[in-house]
C-alpha cells in the first residue's frame, strides 16, 4: 500500500468518504479550518482500523471501532 493510499484511503468505498478524516486531512482541512477539525477529534470515541486516526464520531472514519 502506498503512502497516498494510507493517508487518504483511496480504497474506501463509502459514499461519505469525503467526510472521513483521512480524506479531509489529505485536502488540508486541518490547516484551513483548525477549530472544526479539533472539534472532530477532541474527546474521541472511535479509532479507525485502517489509518489509526481517532474521532468523536464514527462517521468520520473509514473503519471505525469503539474505543
Amino acid at each position: 500500500m502506498t503512502e497516498e493510499n494510507v493517508s487518504s484511503n483511496s480504497g474506501c468505498e463509502s459514499p461519505s468518504h469525503t467526510q472521513h478524516l483521512c480524506y479531509i486531512v489529505s485536502q488540508g482541512f486541518h490547516l484551513s479550518d483548525e477549530a472544526e477539525y479539533q472539534a472532530m477529534v477532541q474527546e474521541p470515541e472511535f479509532k479507525c482500523r485502517h489509518c489509526g486516526r481517532v474521532a468523536k464520531s464514527e462517521n468520520n472514519l473509514c473503519k471505525p471501532v469503539k474505543l
